[in-house]
């Protein structure tokens, strides 16, 4: 069985959280915008005169008792927060307490939640070149038991000099923005079939069923041309209803599902014997990797068949071809980047969709915007065309300021640090709040306002910490698949618009709380077809 650890009695807390760190009388250099380069002095982390300092024990802090801490304020009817809805059981938090917050979660584990940006950025800067995040146990302990695909846990699971190895074996072709453009003219077509499928699916309403499974589908296809090589035939206009693609995307949501179960699961029971929720886990995840096994097999029997073609290299012939790598690792990576792309880009085209048809002022500009690119709703975007498009990725920004897929970040440090004017002695969680601080009043004028304008402005005018909004994280852990999924979504919404006025006419949308954070509505727009 899997070692017992102190994440497994924290994460009640930690779902979907980013910690960031704040110290009061740090000396840290051109601290102005996250893209600055800023050297902080590892030893020299207090000013001299320290009586200004207060000691860890009075942070403000969650009401604990001896052996359960505060885990008794998310249990049903005795407790006054949600563990569904972190975002606003957090919000409550900083109500009552303030922007930096204590918790003894289980009686064991000490977890500080920031909300200050200045705290948020002394994290990020006091990481190291091995940052540790709270491990993702269950698919660890999964992979551990699957030895013939599996030789780590991946990036979701390792730490230390094994995960810093694995990553910048595949950060380079993942993070330059060229090559991920080489995929545009392939993602272009994919999002011009998930339009034509939406059509075809439409009632009389204009409505799209099941749009958000329709979303997965979109979202698995693009992500598997950059990680397979492949069309997988995801968003064709007839398909089984029980389709390998369909498979996949079920088993992603089961697993997450599974995840969030089992990493939240009060003492873990699931390390000692198989629960059920650990045998549907594990389950999901041998229909996920038989069934992404498959693709895989397929993508490698293509790749020698083209082998000799005089022309640039795939990612996943890159992949491959690197013979430092174990091809076991190649097989995580490819695995891991067809799981983590479907929930978290869908959720966020979502949202992204849900705020235009709740702004129609906005929407109209998108579509000015779009039409003045795209006379012709049906062409493909080129590179310069798509970087014309400030106004849509404005709104992106916009709605992942909004509607993060995750509310924050969660790092541990290795040396003390002072955070608000308090000592934390190393070893603490440090989870940051950045949903919550991104929609308060202090450091964004109008927060809860559909405002994309605001990341138009120049620079000197945008008055925002830059540590506020970092929606793929921040340093050597950020999101090694973001520039795919800003792609993808960039994409999708420019056709989308210039094809369609989106309305939304039923009960608001929030989110609740899983590993990502998920609408907690059926997206019912409506798509109404534009004459011109």
């Amino acid at each position: 069985m899997v070692s017992l650890s102190k994440s497994a009695f924290v994460r009640p807390l930690l779902q979907n959280t980013k910690v960031l760190c704040s110290l009061a009388k740090l000396q840290i250099i051109h601290r102005q915008k996250a893209s600055t380069a800023v050297s902080v002095a590892e030893q020299t982390i207090f000013n001299e005169d320290h009586q200004n300092v207060k000691p860890f024990s009075e942070m403000p802090c969650v009401k604990s008792y001896p052996i359960i801490g505060s885990t008794w304020v998310y249990l049903p009817l005795i407790g006054k927060y949600d563990i569904t809805r972190f975002h606003v059981s957090n919000f409550m938090k900083f109500q009552e307490y303030g922007k930096i917050v204590r918790e003894n979660v289980g009686g064991r584990f000490t977890t500080v939640l920031l909300f200050d940006p200045k705290d948020i950025e002394i994290m990020f800067r006091h990481e190291g070149k091995y940052p540790v995040r709270v491990e993702i146990e269950s698919l660890a302990a999964y992979r551990k038991m699957r030895e013939k695909y599996f030789r780590s846990g991946g990036l979701l699971a390792i730490q230390g000099k094994e995960w810093y190895d694995l990553r910048t074996k595949v950060q380079t072709q993942l993070l330059r923005p060229k090559s991920i453009q080489s995929y545009l003219n392939q993602m272009d077509q994919v999002a011009n079939d998930m339009i034509t499928r939406m059509i075809h699916l439409m009632d009389n309403t204009g409505e799209v069923p099941d749009f958000l499974n329709e979303l997965y589908k979109w979202a698995l296809e693009s992500v598997a041309l950059v990680a397979l090589d492949a069309r997988l035939g995801c968003v064709d206009l007839e398909q089984a209803p029980n389709s390998q693609s369909q498979r996949l995307i079920v088993a992603v949501n089961d697993i997450f599902q599974g995840m969030n179960d089992l990493e939240f699961m009060p003492l873990s029971l699931w390390k000692f014997f198989p629960t059920r929720s650990w045998k549907r886990f594990v389950n999901a995840q041998d229909v996920f990797t038989e069934t992404a096994m498959d693709y895989l097999n397929k993508a490698l029997e293509r790749i020698k068949v083209s082998a000799q073609e005089d022309r640039e290299m795939t990612f996943l012939e890159t992949m491959l071809s690197k013979k430092q790598m174990d091809s076991r690792d190649v097989i995580t990576m490819i695995l891991d980047m067809l799981m983590a792309g479907i929930d978290t880009t869908s959720h966020s085209m979502a949202f992204v969709l849900y705020h235009l048809a709740k702004n129609p002022n906005v929407q109209e500009q998108v579509y000015q915007e779009v039409r003045s690119v795209l006379p012709h709703s049906s062409k493909c975007l080129s590179v310069s065309e798509l970087n014309q498009l400030r106004y849509v990725k404005a709104c992106v920004k916009e709605s992942m300021r909004l509607n993060p897929i995750l509310q924050g970040t969660v790092r541990e440090l290795d040396h003390e640090v002072v955070l608000s004017g308090y000592r934390v002695p190393p070893g603490v969680l440090l989870v940051s709040q950045n949903m919550v601080a991104s929609r308060l009043e202090e450091n964004f004028p109008e927060p809860l306002k559909f405002k994309p304008e605001r990341w138009l402005k120049d620079e000197a005018e945008n008055k925002s910490h830059p540590f506020l909004f970092i929606p793929f994280g921040f340093g050597p852990r950020m999101c090694v698949g973001r520039r795919i999924a800003e792609q993808e979504i960039w994409l999708l919404a420019a056709k989308i618009l210039r094809r369609f006025r989106v309305e939304y006419h039923h009960e608001d949308i929030d989110c609740y709380t899983r590993l990502v954070n998920a609408p907690d509505k059926p997206l019912r727009y409506q798509f109404v077809e534009r004459k011109y």
